[in-house]
This record gives structure tokens, sequence and C-alpha cells, in this order.
């Protein structure tokens, strides 16, 4: 342990505790898709579930309201079913909004209320002061000396009425870039351990509010201020900040040498209940991996100790400081825990599910509230400026979010009722029925509205002669040509024998989901299959000159400007594969949930494969005849490495992976071009794009006149010059 300062916990270490915490922002998680997760969680060998969805209207915004009778039924069976998969449930309460600490009667309702949820059986709480304004009222300055004093007196004054249960306390200050000014400096964090009674959790974050990693040195830190270890409230997979985003990769960036400073784990995951099997499985494989961990003895000054020089020796590995021990973990491996989650994972997705019904709007109480209350601002985004250690490099800006940075609250809309028995489907969710008949699925690129000719595939291999020669292009102005070159018939051929095997694969296989995977992997790292995507787009592009080039050199790399561009497009239609057989999946609720995501990311890939196929036909003669949207694309190692870092929350790099192929396409300043709103009906076609032809002219021109009106058909307006809106 650093420093001299001693850690007032002493007592033996008791069971870890391992677990979900549901606390995102967000529509929250149905009753029975809880007791599923009770279910999976058994099987995972976790043991803890947190109920505190952000949204739910009891928890937070209306707290002090006491529970009716159906939704007492329901979280009674909630408590029992939880306890017959040996999972402790902690209910948890959010009154930091508006509650006056020093009014006997907010006291009272706090405590009436977790009286009421102990009566149905609960005997583990925890109160959460998060993602609040920590500034007292009038009347509470007066009874208390700061906000740590008066959140630590009435946990404490609630622990002990109920009997001292299990317990947890989530603080303000909440991970390190939240304490002021220092997390060893912090009073309010500080007086929070001092005061706070020892044998309640404390959770915490890490470094950041989603941190990509998390070291014995930062714990150590955390362990001293607190008086005890921390519980880990982990957000690595939560995505409830950017509506583009999900995370599906194993989970990562903790060793498990980090097990004996800490009393537990809960990880906060996506707010897409069937996308946190993975997440959960490799979570629980990584708190069983290390069972009898015990501390190493780290030094001051970044020296190692006997123990850990030891252990240097042992595995012939030069580490270059005890934060690199950490990531040398040989008890448990992120791609080998994935591998093995994706088997079990296979076999969830065969297990004939429903997508859920939605969770009740919640009424208004007519409930009156302290005076000076604060009231939550429910539009908050995410705070902080984006790019910050690249200011001399002068990055973009245009995703960063300048707010308040005094707290998060990431998009919230609707209160709900998650303990009322739901009626319906979601709303603003795609109903789960198909718009074609099964004949209308197959794999295959079928003719567009306007594609009255050859299909879409046979035009992107159109760009070579019978004899091999590309085309010659000597002009930079030609860049919207829009004939057709010469086909190649083996081209064609090999595109057809690749849409026919994927025709052909029915099935859901571990490879289809290692690729699903992949495109939604993780918040401050891409998978190689997509980050190559990336590299070789990049590489189409500042290359698809020496198609239009006649030198030896221009055809050896248009040959490999080819392979290159196959390897891109097989790619897209991999991934439009899965998402077919995502929906015939028997799990419907998965492709349910799955389905916005990868309608949105397959109309970014459908886009790029598109403006390759363009680049294909040899129209650009120039290295300079084509420019990506911005300056700064994941080409650029300076945007690069800070993405990478984690130095940044992932909220600074809005849209994700899809975002960052966006930037790889000159679309200018057409940023709406892509953010189209999802189809209300589960689509079983799949278009892609295809270059402008001469044949199309009319068909656009009349698409422009017909939509002109804000949407509605213009004929009228312009009846003697029906081509002046397309000009």
């Amino acid at each position: 342990m650093t420093g001299s300062t001693e850690i007032l916990d002493n007592q033996p270490r008791g069971k870890f505790v391992c677990g979900v915490v549901e606390g995102f922002y967000g529509i929250p998680w149905t009753t029975e898709q809880r007791k599923l997760l009770f279910q999976w969680m058994k099987t995972m060998g976790m043991t803890t579930y947190m109920y505190a969805p952000k949204d739910d209207a009891k928890h937070r915004a209306f707290w002090r309201d006491l529970y009716s009778v159906e939704e007492a039924d329901n979280l009674t069976s909630l408590i029992e079913a939880a306890t017959e998969n040996n999972i402790t449930l902690v209910y948890a309460i959010s009154p930091g909004l508006d509650i006056s600490f020093s009014s006997s009667k907010d006291v009272q309702c706090l405590k009436r209320k977790l009286e009421q949820v102990a009566a149905f059986g609960c005997r583990a709480f925890a109160l959460l002061f998060d993602d609040i304004d920590p500034e007292l009222s009038v009347s509470d300055k007066s009874a208390f000396q700061s906000s740590a004093c008066a959140q630590v007196s009435i946990t404490n004054e609630v622990y002990e009425h109920l009997g001292q249960p299990e317990f947890y306390f989530c603080p303000t200050e909440y991970c390190t870039s939240r304490a002021m000014p220092t997390l060893l400096t912090s009073g309010y964090l500080n007086t929070v351990g001092s005061k706070l009674l020892n044998d309640i959790h404390i959770l915490w974050t890490g470094a950041k509010v989603i941190s990509k990693r998390l070291t014995i040195a930062e714990l150590e830190e955390v362990a001293t201020v607190f008086r005890r270890p921390p519980t880990i409230w982990d957000n690595i997979h939560a995505n409830d900040y950017d509506q583009r985003r999900l995370y599906l990769g194993a989970y990562d960036g903790r060793s498990t040498d980090i097990i004996p400073y800490l009393r537990g784990v809960l990880t906060n995951p996506n707010c897409e209940f069937e996308a946190n099997y993975i997440p959960l499985h490799t979570l629980g494989q990584w708190s069983q991996s290390n069972q009898n961990a015990v501390k190493k003895d780290l030094i001051a000054e970044n020296r190692l100790s006997p123990v850990i020089s030891d252990i240097k020796l042992e595995s012939e590995c030069d580490f270059a400081s005890d934060e690199d021990i950490t990531n040398f973990d040989t008890k448990y491996q992120p791609k080998v825990a994935l591998k093995n989650a994706i088997a079990d994972w296979l076999v969830e997705l065969n297990k004939a599910r429903n997508p859920p019904k939605s969770v009740a709007v919640a009424t208004t109480p007519c409930a009156t509230t302290t005076a000076g209350a604060l009231v939550p601002n429910m539009n908050l985004q995410p705070p902080v400026q984006a790019y910050n250690a690249l200011a001399t490099t002068n990055l973009p800006t245009t995703t960063v979010n300048p707010v308040d940075p005094s707290f998060l609250n990431p998009t919230s809309a609707v209160l709900v009722n998650s303990l009322v028995d739901p009626l319906s489907s979601p709303e603003g969710s795609p109903v789960h029925q198909q718009e074609f008949s099964d004949s209308d699925c197959e794999n295959e690129v079928k003719p567009e509205p306007m594609d009255c000719v050859p299909s879409a595939i046979t035009d992107s291999i159109n760009v070579l002669t019978n004899n091999g020669v590309l085309p010659k292009n000597g002009s930079t102005d030609s860049l919207m040509q829009v004939e057709a070159a010469p086909t190649t018939s083996s081209l064609v051929e090999e595109v057809k024998q690749t849409a026919m095997e994927l025709k052909e694969n029915n099935v859901l296989t571990e490879g289809d989901l290692e690729l699903l995977i992949s495109f939604f992997h993780l918040p401050f790292e891409y998978a190689a299959v997509p980050v190559q995507m990336l590299q070789d787009l990049y590489w189409l592009k500042t290359n698809s000159h020496y198609l239009a080039g006649s030198s030896s050199q221009s055809s050896t790399t248009a040959t490999e400007w080819m392979e290159v561009s196959d390897r891109f497009l097989g790619t897209v239609a991999r991934f439009q594969n899965v998402l077919h057989l995502l929906r015939r999946a028997a799990n419907q609720a998965v492709g349910y949930y799955f389905y916005p995501y990868m309608w949105d990311m397959l109309g970014v890939l459908q886009t790029c494969a598109g403006f390759v196929r363009w680049l294909g036909l040899g129209h650009i003669s120039s290295p300079t005849g084509v420019q990506v949207q911005g300056l700064y694309t994941w080409m650029t190692k300076a945007y690069r490495d800070e993405f990478l870092s984690g130095d940044q929350e992932p909220w600074c790099f809005q849209g994700g992976l899809q975002a960052e192929f966006q930037r790889m396409l000159p679309i200018a300043t057409a940023h709406d071009l892509l953010y189209i709103r999802h189809p209300e009906v589960i689509l079983k076609k799949c278009y892609s794009y295809r270059p402008y032809r001469a044949a199309d002219e009319a068909v656009l021109y009349n698409i422009c006149l017909r939509t002109c009106n804000d949407g509605m058909d213009g004929t009228q307006l312009f009846p003697a010059h029906p081509q002046i809106i397309g000009d």
C-alpha cells in the first residue's frame, strides 16, 4: 500500500461482490427481463443485482412515493426470484435531486419508503447521490457543514434504522476526475471516508465516469481516502450517453490482480437488455479467475517489492512499472473469455424468446417539494471539452458539448414505471414484425427503385476491360462522369459465388457473432476488423488515382486496389448477412434490440461501399481528387492516440465507429445525411448503393420535384419548369 495512511478496513475479506447494477438513464428493464437476468447471473457465478434505474419514477424523481399494490407484488416477486437464484437484490434509491437533509419529514419519508421495501423481503439497500447539484439549500446549510456531512448523516441514520443490513453509498464525487480539487485532497471524499460507517460499501467508477482501466495504484489511493476498499460501479459497457453505440466486447482493462483491493464490482451495462450477455459472461469469468488473490506488496516511488520481483522473474516479462503488472494477467484473457461467452450466447440465441412489452409511463404525482429544491435539467448532455491535450494540433471541436461540467445527466425524456405490468410494444422502437414475406429475405442485392438495369454488385466491378487494362481518365473535371466501363466476367463470377455462399449460410455461427461484436466493441478501442476497414477505405481513397493511370506502377497498384476493394466490400456483405441471420434467429428479442444499431451501422457501411464502387470506376486522376469530410480521421495519429488513451470520456467522440467511417467520406458539411431515424418496422430487404448512371437523371429530377415542399409533392409549384428544383 502506498503512503503511510492506514486503511481502517482491517476485517477479513468476506464475499467478493460481483454483479449488475441497473443504473443507466433510459427505459428500464422489465420485471421478466430482470428475472431472466438472475438466471444468467447464477450460471455466471455472480452474486448481486442493484435496482437503480435512473428513469424509473419512484427510484429518483418521485422517490417519496410509496409503491402501489401492483408495484409491491411485482417487486416482491422480483426479490423472491433473486433469492431463488442465490442473488442478493440491492434496492437503491436516489433522493438527492430535491431532498432536504434537515427536514425531519423528508428523513421520515425516506425511512418509510425503505421500510416498505424491507417488508417485501429485501435485505440490502443503497443510497445514491450521484449526478446531483452538491450545493446545499439554505436550510440545510444551517444544519450541516457540507453536503458530505449531510449525505453521510442521513446514510448512517437510515443504515442503523434498518438494522445495519448490507448497504451501499454512491458519493457525488464518484470518480477521480470529479474529485475537487483532487482525490487525496477532496474535502468531500475525506469526510465521506472518515464519517461513513465502515461496513457500508462506497461505490466508485475509477479515474473517469467511464474508465478505460483500473490500476492497483489508483485503487490504493481511493482506499486511503475511503478508509476501506471501494466497490466499483463499472460503466465500461454503459451506452446511455450515445444513441449510436452498443458495447458487446469482453470485460477488459481490469487485471484480476486488483480483486484484493476491492470489495466488489457491479457493472452498469447497455440499456438494451439482450446486448449484455457477453459483457456479463466475461465479467463472471473475470471475477472467478483469481478467487484466492492476495495483495501485491507494491512499494512507493515505482520500485518493486521482493514479491513482485519474484513474479517478474518467474514470468520472464520485463515490466516497466507496477502498472504493467496489472496488465499482465495469465488468469483472465479477454479473447479467451470472449470465445467462451460466444459459445454460450449462441445457445441463448437459439432459444425462442419474444421481444419485451413496454414499461408503463409514469403518472406525475401531486406531491409537493421542499423550498429551494433542485429541479433537474432532464436534457443536460454529457460535459467536457474534447481533445484538450491536443489543443496545439487544432483538432475539430464539432463533437464537443460545451455544457456545465458540474454533473452528468445523459439524455432522458420520459419517466416510466418498470414495476407495472407492460401492455404493449415499446414506443419509439421498431415493431417486431416483418414487412415482407420470407421470399423477400434472400440475402442478395436486388434492384433499387430506380435501378432498372444490372444490379449494384455488377457496377462495383465494371472497372476493368476484358484484358485487365484499367480505363484511363485523364481529367479531374470528370468526377461525376457516369459512363459505365466494361465488365470483367471473372470478377462477376467471384462476386456471385460470394453471394451464393452467404445465401447458403442460414444459421448463425460463432464467426458471425465475432464479426457482430467487432463492430460494437468497447468505448476506448475498436476491434481489428473495422480498424482494417478504416485503413482500407483510406488507402482506397488515396490510391484511387492509379486506376486512371497507364504505367506499370499504376497497373500493379490497380491490381492491389481491386483486391483491397474486394476485401472491404466482402466484409460489408458479411455484416449485412449477420443482420439477415439475426432477424431469423429463434430469439427474436435480440434482433429487436440490435436492429436499430445494425441498421444504422449498415447504412454507413453501404454508403462507404457505394463510394468505393464509384472510386472503382476510375474517374479520379489526381491524388487530391477526393477529400475526406474533415482533416482529422482515424488515420490522424494525434486524434487516434487521444481516443485510445482513455484520457477523455468516450462521449467526447460522439457517434463511435459509425462516425469514424462517416469522416472518411467526402460529404463536406452534409452531416445529417446519415442521421436518419430507423424504420418503424423491421425490414427484410437490404439495399446497396451504386454509382449514378445517365439513365437515372429523369428519375432523380422527379424525386426532387415530388419532395421539394418539405417532403411533400411540389409538382404544382413549378408546372412550367419541373427541373428547376433539381438544378
